[in-house]
């Protein structure tokens, strides 16, 4: 529907990016399944972020 919506602003002479951001994403998973030569042409526009941290707390035991 925002696509539509996106169209109508733009066939009333008017810029859609004043009122519409737009967000282009690609998952992992398909980037990595891409040919070799399409990776390359995507490298230079991708970004990579890193997961959130997990940490794990454990107790020593003690050895005598």
């Amino acid at each position: 529907m925002l696509a539509r919506i996106k169209e109508n602003i733009a066939a009333a002479g008017e810029d859609p990016s004043e009122f519409i951001d737009t967000t282009l994403r690609m998952s992992e998973r398909k980037y990595a399944a891409l040919p070799e030569s399409w990776r390359k042409g995507f490298e230079p526009a991708r970004t990579v972020r890193t997961g959130k941290p997990k940490f794990r707390l454990t107790l020593d035991e003690e050895v005598c």
